[in-house]
């Protein structure tokens, strides 16, 4: 089965360079592909801001809009999480292809202007690009996003929804605790439940960024040479297009070749 060390090992079969026009295209096409992904990840972080700053304008804006509305808000903002979760897969899938590009084949080449005779990533590239495997999970991903971009976004509506109670009282002109926990209530559901829901809400979110801290040097865009033979000879998460089994030990990706 499949082991990183197995892969480290150059091939000791001479093997033909890849013709140079090719790589070049295949180098463009790949970083395209990325650039586009990239692009595609800003836009639900665009369509949370938008509407976390309308919501903000609209319910501090008059006294008879319920918080419910800041509540709302923060499930919406879940679903462009959750998007934009998913596409960074897919991003970090081609990035990754593209470093491997960049450190294997253009660093020899334009530092030695040679290329070694062993190309021995060429299997880690066309296995993955014959299989193609996600290089995070879907929790990490979350994780990461969470911690760039959504975590200020929550923070920043769970202050609005603070604010909201505090400011706009609706049984006395001065605001108590007592009038904070009946202003919560929604509904069925009494205040103190809300209160605890959003509380506890938060302290999830707050547990997933710490728990999914990446390593050192994860991040595709700036790990080196060691790390991306790793993340293509050992892949952290399922396969582009497949369901994750349940139960079972996950299998070892590929196989070497000496």
């Amino acid at each position: 089965m499949a082991s990183y060390n197995a892969y480290m090992r150059p091939s000791r079969s001479a093997q033909q360079a890849a013709p140079p026009a090719a790589m070049v295209h295949l180098y463009r096409g790949l970083m395209d592909r990325a650039v586009t992904w990239r692009s595609r990840i800003d836009t639900p972080t665009n369509w949370a801001v938008a509407i976390t700053g309308t919501v903000a304008s609209f319910v501090l804006g008059d006294a008879d809009h319920h918080h419910a509305v800041v509540l709302l808000t923060i499930v919406f903002c879940m679903g462009f999480w959750f998007i934009e979760a998913r596409r960074y897969r897919y991003y970090d899938l081609w990035a990754t292809w593209v470093r491997i590009l960049e450190t294997d084949y253009y660093v020899p080449l334009l530092g030695q202007n040679t290329l070694a005779v062993d190309q021995y990533w060429h299997k880690l590239l066309i296995t993955d690009m014959n299989t193609p495997h996600f290089k995070i999970s879907t929790v990490e991903a979350l994780g990461r996003r969470l911690r760039h971009n959504y975590m200020a976004i929550f923070l920043f509506l769970l202050f609005i929804w603070l604010l909201k109670l505090m400011i706009h009282p609706q049984i006395t002109n001065r605001p108590s605790l007592e009038t904070f926990i009946y202003d919560a209530s929604l509904g069925p559901f009494g205040g103190k439940l809300v209160i605890l829901s959003v509380l506890g809400f938060y302290a999830c979110l707050i547990i997933m960024a710490l728990i999914t801290i990446p390593r050192w040097g994860s991040r595709t865009e700036m790990v080196g040479h060691e790390r991306v033979l790793r993340k293509l000879a050992l892949p952290e998460a399922m396969p582009v297009g497949k369901a994750k089994r349940r139960g079972g030990r996950r299998k070892s990706y590929g196989k070497a070749h000496d």
